[in-house]
């Protein structure tokens, strides 16, 4: 068909010309012509400067038969340098089968100076076709991600053959770049998947590119408008963490999810955006199938190297609904709690603690913990001693990682007999959770006996006699000479 074409517009404009009048031009006001179509054909004739003048010009048109002459063109002399319009007005016959058909226009002259006349003819090739009209509709207007959506493409013209359908814009076909509908002569029905995930909520008009083929072979491409309303489904759901997770520390996380939608889920998957989070031996968490109103939920192990206090946490969630698998960005809320420790050491001056006697214990107490910790306050007490402070606590405040403060007590010992007691230190203070946390601290000091119990001092005399000797003996007698 293309080859027809080449030859019919070489074979045009060889005809262009003829001695003493020479045809510049043709234009045809309809690219292609329907059945019952009427246009207008259009010929620039020009006599060139220099010539005589062209008399008795006239036109005689060799018409298709599925074309038809609606009037006589109009014809005049031309003067040197004039030029004329010769306008042929036509109409397609009802029947007139799809085709590209040659009108031939023969123009025939002469000029004042010759008797002669001279014949030309000009080929112009119309274009008959039934053109396709074509309709698109949705079973829905409502989008919300990624949708499978029925469209029936009707069809009131011509056929329109090896047709293929594509979107652009925001919204795209999922999986594809087209759909082969084939060939559309009355109305055609497909499904198709589109992604709406880029496109902002509200009424949009996307764009259907339909490319096809004429009744005449011709390639076309067609844009057709569809309206619709991105609503974005967006989860409904809620995630519970029903266990601790220690910062730095692998954990044992329980953590629940419940469907809050209308919508039952299938295949529900989570993953950890945050680098800062990584699953022991597995790639994601699988809470399987959520009906609507459900709550499920997982243990995992987990190490989490995030900061103490709430978290929101990237995550990606994948699902399957109405059978088309779904993904979306979300945020997990995780409540981090911090590994902080304290540890204490007790000292006491004078040493040895002595029944009866009065002595300041130090407290030393460190943090042993990843963060800082704030709120530190001390309380030292014991049946056994009593306090000789306004107050049995003491305020320490704020301690970084590896830090330590050490506090006082002015205490007196009761009176005793000699022998081991249990004292209590309890620490309470603040992570960086949040989290109010309490230590208790049992320790067992060594009560002497009474300075003024001459007896009991005589009794331990001996004892420490013989440990000095023994000292003496294992670390500063000589060695005998070898």
């Amino acid at each position: 068909m293309k080859l027809n074409l080449v030859v019919f517009a070489l074979f045009a404009i060889v005809a262009l010309s003829f001695a003493g009048v020479s045809v510049n031009n043709y234009t045809v006001s309809k690219s292609t012509f329907r059945s019952q179509d009427t246009g207008v054909i259009t010929v620039t004739v020009t006599n060139p400067t220099g010539s005589n003048q062209v008399t008795g010009l006239t036109l005689s048109i060799q018409v298709p038969p599925e074309i038809i002459l609606t009037a006589s063109p109009k014809l005049a002399d031309i003067e040197s340098g004039g030029t004329a319009i010769v306008s042929i007005p036509i109409k397609i016959k009802s029947d007139a089968k799809p085709g590209v058909y040659l009108l031939n226009a023969v123009f025939t002259g002469s000029t004042s100076s010759s008797s002669s006349s001279s014949t030309n003819t000009i080929s112009v090739p119309i274009t008959i076709v039934n053109p396709p009209i074509i309709s698109i509709s949705t079973d829905t207007t409502v989008l919300s991600g990624i949708d499978s959506i029925g469209l029936t493409i009707k069809n009131n013209g011509g056929s329109a053959k090896n047709a293929r359908l594509s979107f652009s814009g925001n919204v795209l076909l999922y999986g594809s770049n087209d759909v082969y509908l084939g060939d559309i002569d009355n109305s055609t029905k497909t499904t198709v998947l589109l992604d709406s995930r880029n496109a902002t909520d509200g009424p949009q008009d996307i764009t259907a590119s339909l490319t096809y083929n004429d009744e005449i072979g011709l390639s076309h491409t067609d844009a057709y408008t569809i309206r619709v309303t991105v609503k974005k489904q967006k989860l409904d759901i809620i995630f519970i963490q029903n266990s601790s997770l220690v910062t730095r520390k692998e954990s044992n996380l329980t953590l629940a999810i419940t469907n809050n939608g209308n919508i039952d889920l299938k295949d529900i998957r989570l993953t950890f955006s945050d680098s800062s989070i990584r699953l022991k031996n597995l790639n994601e968490i699988k809470f399987g199938d959520i009906k609507s109103g459900e709550t499920k939920q997982v243990a995992f192990l987990i190490f989490a190297d995030l900061a103490p206090g709430l978290n929101i946490v990237s995550s990606k969630i994948k699902w399957v609904e109405k059978d088309v698998e779904k993904e979306q960005a979300i945020t997990v809320p995780l409540t981090i709690t911090s590994d902080s420790d304290v540890s204490v050491y007790l000292e006491s001056k004078p040493t040895p603690l002595t029944s009866g006697a009065e002595h300041t214990i130090s407290v030393l107490v460190s943090n042993v913990g990843s963060y800082g910790i704030d709120n530190v306050d001390v309380v030292f007490y014991s049946e056994y001693i009593q306090s000789l402070d306004v107050s049995s606590g003491q305020y320490i405040g704020s301690l970084d990682s590896d830090d330590f403060s050490t506090v006082q007590f002015k205490v007196k010992i009761n009176n005793l007999a000699a022998g081991s007691y249990p004292v209590t230190t309890n620490v309470t203070y603040r992570d960086k959770s949040g989290e109010w946390k309490a230590k208790s601290i049992v320790r067992s000091v060594n009560i002497s006996a009474s300075k003024s119990d001459g007896l009991g001092a005589m009794l331990f005399l001996p004892v420490l006699i013989v440990i000095g000797l023994v000292v003496w003996y294992f670390r500063f007698r000589k060695k005998p000479k070898s």
